[in-house]
């Protein structure tokens, strides 16, 4: 009998699988990367010049805005006030490579040959100013250069720039509006608010600009004694749905103004102090908050509502300066002011007869890096610059 050998299949070869792609080389996960960079200026204009796959992803609408809404505050870029010597100015208080060139951010030259412009305040990357020559108003966007004018509302009547009591300009989006980052959407959708004081300096007239409409809304109304309310003007502070104003006369008191409840009532402040050393803030808690300088002396207070309703201030914190300011040295100093505030970084800018220093109120860090020429109001500037260069800077607005 013959046995027959069995024949020994042979296993067909395995194929190998094809190598994954290196991290970097997959669009898709570089983009998570580049997600992760800080908002600071620098950031994406030095991933932009690394190779051209990484400045078209960089520079990528979506990707900018997926960048905005990952970070949602953009950094503070530096303040403007004004020179007695050439007008509006801005000095920048990041370090390089993130300092903006104050040429960057000057006004042009069509607005300097104008004149008569008043500066309000800054919000959302966007600034305010007041016609003196005409009743109007105009919003400027720093990063493109475009502005759009409006004119004050039929029912203010004649109302001159001077009778403009309190302004404020806003992005049109809520805080509740989901994947809406403040300032992304520029010229395009922003809010004007313009409080008028009456004939009879016994109330306060405030009225809602919406740029989408190209509207002025109803005229809100509140009685209050306005003949010697307003020192000068004050940047409004931006809580929740409401706008809040200092407002400087004898006793001194708060204007707010609900845009979403069509509100405008007074507050009173918590004790007496200087007409120029009270500032409005915001709180930790989203509340509103006043801080009141007193020489060397500032104190944190909150305004508490408790469940009836009732409101009452309640003081957080009392801060000495000097150990924070001059902790090593012994320094003699006549005189201090508040310049400016910016309720985002909850920042404030402290002018004294030995120097400018801006305080992180939160952290209680203290920065004197910069130095401020004027002595005047300072407005915080604040922008996702690289993300607005990268995009192109375009709005719906008009060169100034």
């Amino acid at each position: 009998m013959v046995r027959r050998r069995r024949r020994r299949r042979l296993a067909s070869p395995i194929m190998p699988l094809p190598a994954p792609a290196p991290p970097l080389d997959n669009d898709d996960l570089l983009r998570e990367i580049l997600l992760l960079l800080p908002p600071q200026p620098s950031s994406l204009l030095r991933a932009s010049v690394v190779c051209k796959r990484w400045r078209r992803l960089v520079s990528d609408p979506r990707f900018l805005r997926r960048f905005r809404a990952h970070h949602r505050r953009p950094p503070l870029l530096g303040c403007f006030s004004y020179d007695q010597d050439i007008g509006y100015v801005f000095t920048p208080t990041l370090d390089p490579p993130d300092r903006i060139p104050a040429a960057r951010f000057s006004l042009p030259q069509r607005c300097r040959d104008e004149g008569g412009l008043d500066f309000v305040e800054c919000h959302h990357g966007l600034a305010l100013f007041l016609n003196k020559k005409q009743p109007e108003a105009v919003v400027w966007n720093p990063i493109s250069g475009h502005q759009h004018r409006v004119a004050f509302p039929p029912e203010f009547g004649d109302a001159r720039e001077r009778e403009i009591l309190c302004a404020a300009v806003l992005c049109a989006a809520g805080d509740d509006d989901p994947g809406h980052v403040h300032g992304d959407c520029g010229l395009s959708s922003f809010k004007l608010a313009l409080v008028r004081g009456g004939q009879d300096h016994a109330s306060l007239f405030v009225c809602l600009y919406k740029s989408k409409s190209g509207l002025w809304g109803n005229v809100i109304s509140t009685t209050k004694d306005w003949y010697t309310l307003f020192y000068w003007r004050k940047s409004s502070v931006l809580i929740g749905n409401a706008l809040y104003w200092w407002c400087c006369q004898i006793e001194g008191c708060i204007l707010e103004f609900d845009f979403k409840m069509q509100k405008l009532v007074t507050i009173e402040k918590p004790v007496d102090g200087g007409c120029s050393n009270y500032q409005i803030m915001r709180t930790e808690e989203s509340s509103l908050g006043l801080i009141i300088l007193t020489e060397l002396t500032m104190q944190l207070w909150e305004r508490k509502v408790s469940s009836d309703d009732v409101a009452t201030w309640v003081l957080q914190k009392t801060i000495e300066l000097t150990k924070h300011l001059w902790p090593r040295q012994s320094v003699q100093v006549f005189w201090t002011r508040i310049h400016g505030y910016e309720e985002d970084h909850n920042v404030i800018f402290l002018g004294t007869s030995s120097g400018s220093f801006m305080i992180q109120l939160d952290s209680m860090q203290f920065n004197n890096r910069f130095q401020f020429k004027s002595i005047f109001t300072h407005f915080p500037y604040t922008s996702f610059y690289a993300a607005d260069w990268a995009a192109g800077g375009r709005d719906d607005g008009t060169e100034m």
